[in-house]
């Protein structure tokens, strides 16, 4: 049986990259999300997790945050019958809940999963040595993707039929590599929830899950770099913002260090009194400029870049028109005003249901009523209303936390966010190399759902509650080994 799980295992992390699988989705009945790695999420729900906890194995404290979510999104969920609620569709109210109910059972299946299989190193390297498989994969695909669609303009008749074999969407976009996913965006947010992060991580601390060396580069050397490609061929705006933002962390964060190392050296080497002042007060002040200045010419060099790379971005230093026209009429010309609308749709529900929100998956009901009048005139907002029989979306998870749970619930995922940020600094402490690189992973995956929550809004898509569990376990593995874990940093 051990033999099988490892096996499972390997199956799961090898098939990441398809985020939805026709098959499964005509198998489980829905339309876009359905990856096929929830085949072996199942099989390893039914084969190991049910008798795990049947033994007596326990849950990590760090859950108890996330299943407190779950119960209040439940009771939310059954206190919106109590609620005037509009009518709009003809979509089953009970029907649409236990549906998102579901999919969250999902995402919270995935996190408990990994936070509680892998507990010795060998149980990591074999998950990340899959990872890596799997990521080998989709870039090589995206790759053969964008050789084709910028010589040629297009693609063979043979990768749009493999496409449509392995996406529900089977589409190919142009000039943008989509790689396994359902489409680039869902490529990017794979790539910054998983597969970067755990790359760029091993990377900086020079770990591998592998042995083998070519010409002293690791093999997660060179798929952070097909990576970054892949990522970049994508074309998603909110995937180059985030990884672009922990870029910026990963600079303040080696700052800060450089900070506490000079006043250690100024504070123990220079007597003379105003050179400790200059050391404490003079010096941060001055290397908080310098960072300012290097976020600036980061954020504005990315900004030129996207102007000068993507149509949709050319009207990006088009002062005049944001002063003339405003904030919705400018999101409009950069093609993001539909995601505007869909946000601020979310903030108005948030507003008049702070406590607990409508409930799971409600919030589409309430379009109609809280959108505002703008959002008529886009052509996307008036297909998801008038033409499409599903129930729209806030298009981001923060807003859908806020307007589905409401304060309580956005207050109980928040808190899992933070205690997992605190495990995951906390591992920098380990004298074990392997948990210090899960340690940095887990920092950028955070970091990086920061901005990519503003990108999706499902619980289905396994990517960020893979990463966390992976913390989450790692963190457990150090609290119970030999080595005593002392404060964070």
């Amino acid at each position: 049986m051990q033999r099988l799980v490892r096996w499972l295992w390997a199956g799961l992390m090898l098939v990441l990259p398809i985020s939805s699988f026709p098959a499964i989705s005509r198998f489980f009945g829905v339309q876009s999300v359905a990856a096929l790695s929830i085949l072996f999420l199942l099989l390893l729900f039914i084969l190991w997790f049910v008798p795990y906890l049947w033994r007596g194995g326990k849950i990590p404290l760090a859950a108890v945050p996330i299943l407190a979510f779950v119960l209040v999104g439940l009771v939310a969920s059954l206190g919106s019958f109590f609620l005037p609620f509009p009518s709009f569709r003809d979509v089953s109210r009970w029907k649409s809940i236990v549906e998102n109910l579901v999919t969250l059972g999902v995402g919270i299946s995935v996190y408990l999963i990994a936070a509680s299989w892998p507990r010795e190193k060998t149980d990591f390297n074999h998950l990340f040595r899959w990872l890596n498989y799997g990521g080998l994969i989709m870039i090589l695909w995206s790759g053969l993707q964008a050789f084709y669609t910028i010589k040629y303009g297009g693609y063979t008749a043979w990768m749009e039929n493999l496409q449509t074999m392995i996406s529900s969407s089977g589409l190919l976009y142009f000039k943008r590599v989509t790689g396994l996913a359902f489409e680039p965006s869902w490529l990017a947010h794979q790539l910054n929830m998983v597969y970067l992060p755990w790359w760029l991580a091993a990377t900086l601390r020079k770990n591998s899950a592998h042995k083998f060396r070519v010409l002293g580069f690791s093999f997660e050397n060179f798929l952070l770099a097909g990576g970054l490609a892949t990522l970049f061929f994508s074309y998603s705006r909110v995937g180059w913002l985030a990884f672009l933002v922990v870029a910026g962390y990963l600079i303040l964060d080696l700052s800060l260090q450089i900070i506490k190392k000079l006043q250690k050296v100024i504070t123990r080497r220079w007597e003379l009194p105003i050179l400790k002042t200059v050391g404490k007060t003079i010096l941060p002040v001055v290397m908080f400029l310098g960072l300012l200045a290097v976020y600036l010419g980061m954020f504005l060099g990315a900004g030129l870049g996207l102007s000068r790379l993507d149509p949709r971005m050319e009207q990006l230093f088009n002062v005049t028109a944001l002063k003339e026209e405003g904030v919705m009429m400018f999101a409009n010309r950069l093609v993001f005003a539909e995601r505007v609308v869909f946000w601020q749709t979310g903030y108005e529900i948030f507003n008049d249901y702070p406590v607990l929100g409508v409930g799971i998956g409600n919030a589409g009901y309430y379009f109609p009523e809280k959108m505002p009048a703008f959002g008529y005139g886009l052509t996307e907002v008036s297909q998801l209303l008038f033409q499409d029989s599903g129930l729209p979306n806030t298009k981001s998870l923060w807003t859908r936390l806020a307007a589905e749970t409401g304060l309580i619930g956005l207050a109980c995922f928040l808190s899992w966010m933070f205690i997992l940020w605190k495990s995951a600094r906390s591992l920098r402490n380990s004298p074990d190399r392997s948990l210090q690189t899960i340690g940095l992973f887990g920092e950028f995956v955070l970091v990086g759902m920061l901005v990519e929550g503003f990108s999706l809004d499902t619980f289905a898509l396994p990517y960020f509650w893979l990463s966390l569990g992976i913390l989450t376990a790692g963190f457990t593995h150090w609290m119970q080994g030999t080595d005593p874990p002392r404060a964070a940093m």
